[in-house]
Order: C-alpha cells, then structure tokens, then sequence
C-alpha cells in the first residue's frame, strides 16, 4: 500500500512540476524566423486591416498609409524614422512587424509645389527646407543646376530621378 501510495504522489508532483515548468517559458521566435514563416508583413503592400490585426494602433497605420501615398512607399525600414510621431524607440517596435522592403519605386514630386512635410518624407534636412523655402521667395527652380546649388549633391543624385521642375 505505501508503495501505491507513493508511487501515485510522485505521479502528481511530476505532472504538477511539468506545468510550471512549462508556464515559465515562453517561446520566442526571431525576425528570420517570422520572415521565413512569412508572418512578417510587407510594409510598401499590408493593408490597414493587416497592420491593425498585428497589433499596429491606428494612429501609426494611417502615418505609415499617408507616407506611402505621399512618397510611394519606403526604401527602408528606417524610413519610417522621418514620420512624424515615429522617434527611435517606437521604430525599434514597428520595425519587428515588418519585413525589409525591396524593389519599389517612389513617385515622382515638383520641387516647385511640394510642402515641407513631403520634403521631409523624400529625406530633405530642415536646412535643405529652408533653403528652399528661401529660393522660393525670389523664384522658382527652372533646371537642376539651381537645385544642385541650395541643396547636397548626395541628396540631388538620390533623388534627381524622381524630381521635376
């Protein structure tokens, strides 16, 4: 009898002890792992009911659907750096909901026409803003070679493709 007694009190204690052991772990799975599961979303192609179904609140979704309306979509990740409302510490976030994009294209803007917010998306400096504010005063950009005097040439050849007059 103590022998049957014992025996169903270590069956209790091991099935007791493995359910806490499994409670106190939790499984975490890497970026490479969601991306090749494909649980990662495509942040140039998810749509909003995707993103908020990933746990991505309102407020960053309709910023992330504005910027790719606006630009076209993002080179990079970190693009989403040059939304406002989007700092470093609520990219570090985002960016684990996303899988980096490739092949895009960004639309095309007149210098002439565009507002500072737009500037920005395309990854103009606040002093690139200025200044183009400031020629604006006196007149408009008919060529590139003004814009390549009031703005970096590092900025000119990552966007002169995508620029008109």
């Amino acid at each position: 009898m103590k022998k049957v007694f014992l025996y169903i009190l270590m069956l209790i204690f091991s099935l007791t002890s493995y359910s806490l052991v499994e409670s106190e772990f939790k499984v975490i799975e890497s970026k490479s792992t969601l991306e090749s599961n494909n649980l990662l979303l495509d942040i140039n192609s998810a749509t909003v009911g995707e993103m908020l179904k990933s746990g991505i609140s309102k407020s960053y979704v309709d910023k992330i659907i504005e910027y790719r309306e606006i630009t076209g979509g993002f080179r990079k990740l970190s693009d989403m750096t040059k939304i406002s409302g989007i700092g470093t510490k609520t990219y570090e976030k985002l960016k684990l909901k996303f899988k980096e994009p490739n092949g895009f294209r960004m639309k095309r803007f007149n210098i002439n026409k565009v507002d500072d917010k737009t500037l920005n998306y395309y990854g103009f400096t606040k002093k690139e803003i200025q200044n183009i504010r400031k020629y604006h005063e006196n007149s408009i950009f008919r060529n590139n070679l003004e814009l390549k005097k009031i703005i970096s040439d590092k900025r000119y050849e990552e966007l002169k493709d995508y620029i008109d007059y």
